[in-house]
């Protein structure tokens, strides 16, 4: 746990272990510093120090923490962990997997344009996709996913729900809104072999 912090900006829900009456539930909003600092804005102040289970949402996951709150003299509170534990949010698993992978935003303006990439990880519910040059701006998407061994690509509706760029790639964070049954199960197979 030493080494984990959520990014700046991350919203966080903070239950106190043993809560003063109006002050069961907090929410806090994490601060860039090297502590876990946390902006408590319009929630209920606890007290000087008060044990607490607080809750991080992140993609893959939902980190659940127990600590301390400390209240710092600026206002803010430090969160000092004690235990930490992840709880898989996705309701299948990723798989690490290449698979050539095409995407056309259906929603774009403009003429459509296709860009081609290659994937991440991938599941039954969505996957992660590079690319080498940007989608248009939009947030619906086409998927044709070529699995090896087998011409017939799947193809799926997809939502982005994120996007990182570095130097030369776009990776983006695609969750299926609508695929065929037939496909589905073809990349079921995929994903459990």
């Amino acid at each position: 746990m030493s080494h984990w912090r959520p990014p700046a900006g991350t919203t966080t829900l903070v239950e106190p272990l043993d809560p003063d009456p109006g002050q069961e539930t907090l929410t806090g909003t994490v601060l860039q510093d090297e502590r876990l600092l946390l902006d408590l804005g319009a929630s209920p102040r606890p007290g000087t120090s008060i044990d607490v289970v607080a809750s991080f949402f992140t993609p893959d996951a939902l980190l659940r923490v127990t600590g301390v709150l400390v209240a710092e003299p600026d206002g803010y509170y430090e969160l000092v962990v004690k235990d930490s534990e992840r709880i898989q949010r996705r309701s299948t698993d990723r798989v690490d997997i290449e698979l050539t992978a095409s995407l056309v935003v259906l929603d774009a303006p403009g003429p459509m344009m296709s860009v081609v990439g290659h994937t991440q990880n991938v599941s039954v519910g969505g996957c992660r996709v590079l690319t080498d040059q940007p989608l248009p701006t939009g947030r619906e998407a086409m998927v044709s996913l070529h699995l090896i061994d087998d011409l017939k690509p799947v193809v799926a509706q997809a939502t982005v729900l994120g996007v990182k760029h570095d130097d030369t790639t776009w990776n983006y964070r695609l969750m299926f809104t609508a695929i065929d049954t037939e496909d589905r199960d073809r990349l079921h197979r995929v994903v459990a072999a």
